[in-house]
């Protein structure tokens, strides 16, 4: 008895290539790029090589478009959260709360960080648009102009410096959970937590930017 045909899935070019990505990110941020293989990632997206190479021109190609999606993702969250901030301070929290907010919710980003800096940031050399802090820079460069107008800040100090402090306090609750809790009793994956983290990092930074009105 002849069998019956197999029904033919209708190609979808857009769900591949999506796959490939989300694939992409998932094996990427889990082991580096060096620890993953093509068939793996091809295996996990369920299309075959041709497919990769298609859409994304190699493995490299493929791994620059996780960073450029994964990355992206910050930017935007960066600028909205002080879009309407009235005084420095309010900003100040404001970017706190968006780092720690993000932070928690990608843990894709951090690792995919983390890879980065453990590899010399050798793609990021090579595309150095897929990280940019440039937009970022310039707000807070306003925000510090308007706040030494006001009188809120005495000096001028340095927006990139301000940055890698702002990032820093936030990033090491995510990048350093495990080994914080086993070193200082710290369950940093509660989100009560996380509070008590987040509102003494406003409260020290404020206070060493911001002068207090007597």
């Amino acid at each position: 008895m002849k069998k019956p045909a197999r029904k033919k899935v209708p190609r979808n070019p857009a769900r591949t290539k999506e796959n490939l990505l989300q694939a992409g990110i998932k094996l990427f941020s889990a082991r580096g790029y060096d620890g993953v293989a093509v068939d793996e990632i091809v295996d996990q997206a369920g299309c075959n090589k041709r497919m990769l190479y298609h859409y994304f021109g190699n493995k490299d190609g493929l791994y620059v478009e996780v960073l450029r999606e994964v990355f992206g993702k910050l930017e935007s969250l960066e600028l909205e959260g002080t879009a309407e901030a009235s005084t420095t301070e309010e900003a100040i929290r404001e970017i706190l709360t968006c780092y720690f907010a993000f932070l928690q919710q990608n843990p894709d980003f951090v690792n995919l960080l983390m890879w980065e800096n453990l590899n010399q940031a050798r793609f990021l050399d090579a595309h150095p648009n897929l990280l940019s802090k440039h937009p970022i820079l310039q707000r807070l460069d306003e925000i510090l102009k308007r706040g030494r107008a006001r009188g809120e800040i005495a000096g001028s100090p340095d927006s990139r410096h301000l940055l890698v402090l702002l990032i820093g306090v936030c990033f090491i609750y995510v990048s350093n959970r495990h080994t914080l809790h086993h070193t200082l009793g710290l369950d940093l994956r509660r989100p009560a937590v996380l509070r008590k983290g987040l509102q003494l990092a406003q409260e020290i930074i404020i206070h060493g930017l911001v002068r207090k009105s007597r």
